[in-house]
Parts: structure tokens; C-alpha cells; sequence
């Protein structure tokens, strides 16, 4: 079996798994090549599960790959014998089927993930290539977009590489050279700094080859004179009598030496200094651009990535990214330095001997080609896999409570030893390739040492050479090869460095589905007139969250929301707030269309109460006055009693300065959703949502936060979801939905009178309170 070269480039072809390619190149003929190789992280069943479908030139074949000793085969047939294949699109996954004269195969199930990543639509082609190589037509189809049906536009996809891109980021084509360019550009508000470090450095790389000279002047000028007077002396029965300029011009060289160590390290600590200051400068811009960055994203953006992902991208890999600009990046220049120095010092010393410490050069940058390569993606692999385990901890720790209620401790210790384990395992395989390249580099080096060293005593056995002049040959010898190490550390370094570069810049390449325009309007206080038109939105672009959706609130209102789970409630409250756009119609406040005007001045008349209030880490005044931080104690404390929140505050012994733990853990549900309806209250907005505000608390405590509510939503627009009908009676209008349309409006007496869905709902509800009374 042959992987092919790119003559052979028939479909998408990923990196086989090693116990796969061993698998393959088991049941595979010689000379039968890999044409097709894409992975799913979906089994048939639709559970989650490596899966993989290969083909070479003349069969078909899948796999399972959570095997523990050989990957599982699923399927095998003849190229020839497909008679038709097809992409189908079902609910939020797809499956590949073939036609063969005697059945139809169900033959690799794949979610949107894979489908994006993996150049899955690619495969039918593929396939018809194959077909026509082994003499058959190919298959005729219709033209479909199986993009389409996703939601996934064909701007979306890779113009280089065709596969899709990850919003409008293509990781697979990122240019590796202008990740660090592009890092190397936040040096350039310290640029003087930087310029200093640099002069600092090639002063102290090229003080640091003082010393070499010193010991050949004194061996040639104090130590040989020395010796040979003393062999003359002992050959002529002379007493030895130590040539007396001898001694001061021992002492003139060690303290030469010993005021060029000084002053190295002088400049070396100036220089370390400057260094790691501007390592932190840079991180701290990066860091700072990056968050800001993700602060600008839209939720979309959110919904597709893990939190622990983001977090170990943001911390994990700029210090990484530190460490490089810190230590690799100085150690690298000081090695040009040294390097170029000690050529010029050993080729005017002796050219022929010099050009014999190259010898290795070829072997090291072959090695570091071949190597290079195979770390950055290790390297990537690496981090991908450490993100993973910070996942698993960012969900499981502010979840532990859950963890425990259902007794899953262990489950969750297993989820997060197959992650480690799987770190583990990458970080082995990165540490095999540093094994085995460092040694390769030092035994190259070692030869060429040995090489110079037999070359040298010839030439001091033949009387071309001195011994200062050796002396200095032999310890440049090694110090010059030591750069040449330290530029293969730097390339390790390098493709540690890009694979870091790469996971942050891609957040920060990554483009808000929501944004300003230009020109957009820049909102005064508005009254809170809305008004849906015809709108229509998909999350997905497969199914409509809301289909034709019209209605208007006057300001003032309050309107309730209803209708069963999924009807499209909480999809009408983010397209107000334009956490997403519209697909289709118009959302407007006060006649503006939402798009139109600056994100910034509509969100900051809008309040939100959620069903689970999410606190910040901090004291309870500063919850309070998160949409008001310039609030004063009075302000916070008049918004806290018109939540009924002051009471139990203040029956803590640190009264507003107690610390509420993450996501409010310290505190009841009841409390922290007074707590989030005083932050309201004193936000004060033009337009207020409730979603859910009373569902997840006792009689008592929702009658505490339902005078709380009608307090506040006095004079504002206020949008209301709630499934316990109840708490609508009082709406000015109720709007009923049921599967992303509008059914029923109007108010509780006139839609109990229609005898529609909202008088079912409530019937259903009445009963529901009597069952539980009995």
C-alpha cells in the first residue's frame, strides 16, 4: 500500500491514524494507493465515535476507531460495484449512502463539525474519479449545496484549499511565517527598547569573544615561553630561572578577563531586564487585544466554542508566545551574533581548518526541515488536547454540584483521564521527536569536534599551526557549534511558538456576525416603541427559529410571551437586544431600524432578568451596579429595597461588601434574582425583559420578586416569558407562538374568549394546580 504522491490527488486525504495505517496496510494489496481518507466523530447510530472512510484506487473501505487494539472494519467493497452515492442531510448530522446492485449502505454518519472540516462534500466527486479510473462513467446526480442546507455559504469555503473555513478563518492555510511577523508587529511601541536590547546584545556578543583570545595570547605569549625556557633549562643542566616579564603579563590578561566577565554581566542583566519587559508588554497588548476581541464577537461565536478552549487559547498560549519573545528570541539573536563572530575570528585564524567545522551543517538542516514539520503539528495537537482538559474543568468545577447530585464523580474522573491520557500521548509523541532530533544534532556536532580536533593536531605536528592558535580554534570550536544547537532549539521553539500564534490569532481573525455599520445612528433615550415585521431567522440556516413574525408594542407596554418550549420566545428577545440579525423582515425601537444604529446606545436602554441570573465574582454592590458602575452606596441601596433584596442583604455580617462566589454560589436562587432585579432597577433602561424571572423559586420568594417586577416595570416597555401563565394576567398584550409563528394576540380576556392555544394552555395549567393540590 502506497499513500500516493499528488499526482494521485483524487479527494480529501487526512492524516491516518498510526494503528489505522498499520490496519490498512494489512488488508491493503501492494501497490493499491490511498486516493480518499476523511475522519467523522460520528458512528452510524449518531453517537459520537471515530470514524473514518478510506478509499484507494480500487476499493471502498470504514473503520471505528475506539478500539483499544486494532480500529474495527465496517465496511468493504469494490469501486465497481457502487452504482450510486449520496449525501443526505438530516436532523443536525448527515450520512454518506451508496447503491450497490444488491442494497443500499448506510456508510459514514457525520455531524456539522466534520462536514466543515473535513471536506466531506468532496467525497461523491471522489468517488466518480475513482469510477472513471477503473473504466466507468461516472454517476449522474443532481447539483446540490449540501452547504447550503447547513447554513454554510460558498464564500464560506477556503479559496486556497477548499475546505471551510471557521468564520472566515481557514486554519488549515494560515501562513505560518506571518503568525510570527505578525507577533514580532506589538514590538513596535517599544521599538527603542527593543533597539537598545539589540545594541546591548551585540556588545555582549561580541565582549563574549574576548576571552578565547585572551587564553591563545597567553598561551602562546606566557605559558609556551614559560615551558620551552623550562625544557631548555633542563636539557643544559641550567637552573630555571622564570622570565621575570612573564608574570605581569599574566596578571595584565587575568584582569583583562576578569573586567570583560563584569562587564558582561552587567550587560547581560540590563539586557534580561529589557527583554522580559518587553516580553510582558507585548503579551500584556496581545492579551488585551485578544479579550477586547472576543468582547466584540457575536454569540454565534460563543455557542460554537467551548469556554475552557478560549480561556486555555488566552492564557496558555501567550505565555507561551512570552516565552518566546523572553528567552528564545534573545538566546537566538545572541547566537547570530556569537556565530558570525567566531567565522570570522576562525577562517582569518586558519580557512582550511575553519571550513572543516561545516562539515555537520547539512545533516543539522536537514534534520531540522524534516523535524520541523512534524512538530508544529504535534505542537498543535498538544495545545488542542491541553484545551480540551480546560474544558472539561471549566464545565465540571462550576458544576460540581450537579456532579455530585447525580453521584457522577467517577464518570467525570474517567472523561478527564482519557483527556489527560490523551495528553499524555501527544506530549509523548512530541517528546519522541525531541529524543530523537536533539541526539542526531549532537552527535553531528560531536563528529565535527572530532574532525577538527584530529585536523588541528596535524597542524601543530607539522609546525602550520600554534598552540594559542588551537587553543582558540578549540574553544570557538564548541561554542560555535552551540549556536548551531541553539538554532535547532529555536526552530523547535518556532514551530512551538506558530502552533501558540495560530490558536490566538485565529480568534482574533475571527469576524462579529453582528456589527455597526459606518454610519450608524447613534441613539438618543428612546421611548420603546417596537415593532416586528416579517421576520424570519434560522440559528443553523436549516430550520426557521421564527417564520414571518409581525407584531407592534407601544411604549409602555408590557407584553407576555407564550407559547410551548422552542416556540421562538427567547429567538424574539435576542433579536431586541440584536444579538443576532434578522434573516429576513425588520426588527425597529422607535421606528430605527435595529441595524441601523449603534449597538452600544440600544443595549445600553436595555435591561435583562433571566430565569438564572449569572453574578460575577465580587461583592453584591458591585453586581448591583453592574450596568452602573459609577452608582452611588445610596443608588444601590434604594435599587436593592425596591427588589426586596435589602432585608436578607444586610442579614449578612458583611452586609453589600459580601462576596457572592462564583456565579453567585454563596447565595439562594431567590437572592441572586433580587439581587439581578435591583442591577435592573438601577440600569433604569427604556426597555426591560423578564425571561422567566419567578419559575425557579418558592410561593414566598416569587411574591417578594413579583412585587419587585410590577415595581419596576412601571413607564417601560417590558417583554415578559413565562410558561406559569399566571404571571401574565396583568400583560397589556400577550403574544402566543408555536413554531416560530405568531398564533394568537390580544389580552388574557380576549384570548381565553378566541378559545385557541393560550385558552388551552391555561386549561392545561388550571388542571396541572389542581392535581398538585390533591
Amino acid at each position: 500500500m502506497t499513500s500516493g504522491s499528488s499526482e494521485e490527488n483524487i479527494g480529501p486525504k487526512q492524516e491516518l491514524p498510526r494503528k489505522l495505517e498499520d490496519e490498512l496496510g494489512r488488508i491493503t494489496k501492494i501497490g493499491e494507493k490511498i486516493c480518499i481518507a476523511v475522519s467523522s466523530d460520528m458512528n452510524i447510530n449518531g453517537d459520537f465515535e471515530d470514524c473514518w472512510l478510506l478509499a484507494t484506487d480500487k476499493r471502498l473501505f470504514t473503520f471505528s476507531g475506539n478500539h483499544s487494539k486494532h480500529p474495527k472494519l465496517l465496511h468493504e467493497l469494490s469501486i465497481n460495484e457502487i452504482e450510486d452515492i449520496r449525501l443526505k442531510n438530516l436532523v443536525g448530522n448527515g450520512i454518506i449512502e451508496i447503491k450497490t446492485p444488491s442494497k443500499t449502505i448506510e456508510l459514514l454518519r457525520f455531524s456539522k463539525t466534520s462536514y466543515r472540516e473535513n471536506q466531506i462534500d468532496a467525497i461523491p466527486k471522489a468517488i466518480d474519479r475513482l469510477r472513471e479510473m477503473n473504466g466507468l462513467k461516472a454517476i449522474k446526480r443532481r447539483e446540490f449545496d449540501f452547504g447550503g442546507e447547513y447554513g454554510l455559504a460558498s464564500e464560506q469555503r477556503c479559496p486556497k484549499c477548499g475546505r471551510f473555513m471557521n468564520r472566515g478563518v481557514c486554519r488549515h492555510c494560515l501562513d505560518k511565517r506571518t503568525l510570527l511577523a505578525r507577533l514580532f508587529a506589538y514590538l513596535k511601541p517599544y521599538w527603542f527598547v527593543a533597539l537598545i536590547a539589540f545594541i546591548i546584545s551585540l556588545a555582549t556578543a561580541g565582549i563574549d569573544l574576548v576571552p578565547q583570545i585572551i587564553s591563545k595570547y597567553i598561551m602562546d605569549t606566557v605559558f609556551v615561553p614559560a615551558v620551552t625556557a623550562l625544557e631548555e633549562a633542563r636539557k643544559t643542566a641550567v637552573t630555571y630561572v622564570p622570565d621575570p616579564a612573564l608574570f605581569p603579563r599574566l596578571a595584565l590578561f587575568i584582569l583583562a578577563s576578569l573586567g570583560i566577565h563584569f562587564a558582561n554581566t552587567g550587560m547581560g542583566t540590563g539586557r534580561n531586564y529589557m527583554m522580559r519587559w518587553l516580553g510582558n508588554k507585548v503579551i500584556y497588548d496581545l492579551r488585551t487585544s485578544a479579550y477586547s476581541h472576543l468582547q466584540k464577537l457575536s454569540l454565534t461565536f460563543y455557542n460554537q466554542k467551548d469556554t475552557g478552549r478560549l480561556m486555555s487559547r488566552i492564557s496558555q498560549d501567550t505565555e507561551r508566545l512570552q516565552d518566546f519573545i523572553v528567552n528564545s528570541i534573545q538566546e537566538f539573536v545572541m547566537d547570530i551574533f556569537m556565530l558570525v563572530g567566531m567565522s570570522i575570528i576562525l577562517f582569518s585564524t586558519n580557512w582550511k581548518l575553519s571550513a572543516l567545522t561545516l562539515f555537520p551543517l547539512p545533516v543539522i538542516a536537514i534534520a531540522s526541515v524534516i523535524f520541523g514539520r512534524k512538530m508544529h503539528s504535534v505542537f498543535h495537537k498538544v495545545m488542542a488536547q491541553m484545551a480540551n482538559i480546560s474544558a472539561i474543568l471549566a464545565d465540571t468545577i462550576p458544576g460540581v454540584r450537579v456532579v455530585k447530585a447525580f453521584a457522577a464523580e467517577e464518570r467525570e474522573v474517567n472523561r478527564f483521564n482519557d483527556e489527560n491520557q490523551g495528553y499524555f500521548i501527544t506530549s509523548m509523541r512530541a517528546a519522541k521527536l525531541s529524543t530523537i532530533y536533539f541526539p542526531v544534532m549532537g552527535v553531528a556536532t560531536f563528529i565535527g569536534g572530532i574532525v577538527v580536533q584530529f585536523f588541528g593536531g596535524r597542524e601543530i605536528i607539522y609546525g602550520n599551526m600554534s598552540m594559542g592558535d588551537l587553543t582558540l580554534f578549540m574553544g570557538y570550536l564548541w561554542r560555535f557549534y552551540g549556536p548551531i544547537q541553539g538554532f535547532t532549539r529555536f526552530n523547535h521553539m518556532i514551530q512551538r511558538s506558530s502552533a501558540a500564534a495560530e490558536r490566538v490569532f485565529e480568534i482574533m481573525d475571527a469576524d462579529p456576525d453582528v456589527f455597526d455599520k459606518d454610519d450608524a445612528i447613534e441613539l438618543g433615550e428612546i421611548k420603546g416603541d417596537i415593532e416586528f415585521d416579517n421576520v424570519v431567522f434560522s440559528y443553523d440556516g436549516e430550520h426557521n427559529a421564527l417564520n414571518g413574525v409581525s407584531f407592534k408594542v407601544n411604549a409602555g407596554q408590557m407584553v407576555g410571551l407564550s407559547g410551548p418550549s422552542g416556540a421562538g420566545k427567547t429567538t424574539i428577545i435576542n433579536l431586541l437586544g440584536r444579538f443576532y440579525d434578522v434573516n429576513e423582515g425588520s426588527v425597529k425601537v422607535d421606528g430605527y431600524d435595529v441595524r441601523d444604529v449603534r449597538m452600544r446606545s440600544l443595549r445600553e436602554q436595555i435591561s435583562v432578568v433571566l430565569q438564572e441570573p449569572f453574578l460575577f465574582q465580587g461583592s453584591i454592590a458591585e453586581n448591583i451596579a453592574y450596568g452602573k458602575p459609577g452608582a452611588s452606596k445610596a443608588e444601590i441601596i434604594s435599587a436593592a429595597k425596591a427588589a426586596n433584596a435589602h432585608d436578607f442583604i444586610m442579614n449578612f455580617p458583611d452586609k453589600y461588601d459580601t462576596i457572592v462566589g462564583e456565579r453567585g454560589a454563596r447565595l439562594s436562587g431567590g437572592e441572586k434574582q433580587r439581587i439581578s432585579i435591583a442591577r435592573a432597577i438601577l440600569k433604569n433602561p427604556r426597555i426591560l425583559i423578564l425571561d422567566e424571572a419567578t419559575s425557579s423559586v418558592d410561593t414566598a420568594t416569587e411574591s417578594l420578586i413579583q412585587s419587585a417586577i410590577e415595581r419596576l416595570v412601571e413607564g417601560r416597555t417590558t417583554f415578559a416569558i413565562a410558561h406559569r401563565l399566571s404571571t401574565l394576567r396583568k400583560a397589556d398584550k400577550l403574544i402566543i407562538l408555536d413554531k416560530g409563528e405568531v398564533i394568537e394576540q390580544g389580552t388574557h380576556d380576549e384570548l381565553i374568549d378566541n378559545n385557541g392555544l393560550y385558552k388551552k394552555l391555561v386549561d392545561m395549567q388550571s388542571e396541572l394546580s389542581k392535581i398538585k393540590v390533591i
